[in-house]
């Protein structure tokens, strides 16, 4: 059987910083000579369940209690994010709770359009400021990456892939995951955070070369979690 490294990536829709790592990742894995026997897998985080959607300012004023505190951490992660050729407008983002995203998403992953749907709901909340909550938002976000609306809106009727989306958060938290990004790569090697896009590349060649029983270890970059982004 042919060599194969696994990489699941836990993220949440509404995380800037994963978006920012799903990013630098692409970019090391281009930079892999094995790329094509790396297999991508996206796994769900729910960074705030329960919560109402609003918009992603206030909840950050509201937490960190400073509004000039909040304008000087976006502008920050703007920037990092340009310099991924990513186009972020965080001050009229919305937050909330991404259950049905992550639903939707795992759905697409059945139709082999899982990284087509991530990308279209990044691009949709960070750049185009979609209020992602909304059930016809969804259901056009979905319709513009190929899906049926129909089937989709069924997937969102009937409670689908709840427990897959559940059981994403359970696995991550027994690795470890607080915050996301967070990837695993092979079960055993974990990089938490929106790391440098040299450090996934040498995370991947050590992975290749080296063999399971050896592989544990660890790495953290910027990261969110449930009390924020750091």
């Amino acid at each position: 059987m042919a060599q194969t490294i696994s990489v699941e990536i836990w993220s949440d829709l509404i995380c800037p910083w994963c978006w920012i790592g799903k990013r630098r990742f692409e970019r090391a894995l281009a930079d892999f000579p094995q790329r094509e026997r790396v297999k991508v897998v996206q796994r769900a985080f729910r960074l705030m369940p329960g919560l109402a959607p609003q918009r992603a300012q206030n909840v950050l004023i509201q937490r960190l209690g400073s509004a000039e505190r909040v304008a000087a951490m976006l502008a920050h992660v703007e920037n990092e994010a340009a310099g991924e050729n990513l186009e972020y407008r965080l001050a009229a983002s919305f937050v909330g709770d991404t259950r049905d995203i992550h639903r939707l998403v795992k759905f697409a992953a059945e139709k082999g359009l899982q990284d087509q749907a991530v990308e279209r709901f990044y691009r949709a909340g960070f750049t185009e400021n979609a209020a992602l909550f909304e059930r016809q938002t969804q259901l056009r976000l979905m319709a513009d990456i190929g899906l049926d609306r129909d089937a989709c809106a069924a997937v969102l009727d009937a409670d689908a892939y709840a427990s897959a989306v559940d059981e994403d958060l359970r696995a991550a938290q027994a690795r470890g995951g607080g915050g996301v990004p967070f990837f695993l790569i092979d079960g055993q090697q974990a990089i938490s955070g929106a790391q440098s896009a040299p450090t996934f590349l040498a995370a991947l060649e050590q992975a290749w070369q080296v063999q399971p029983s050896q592989r544990e270890q660890g790495s953290t970059g910027a990261v969110c979690g449930p009390d924020g982004c750091r």
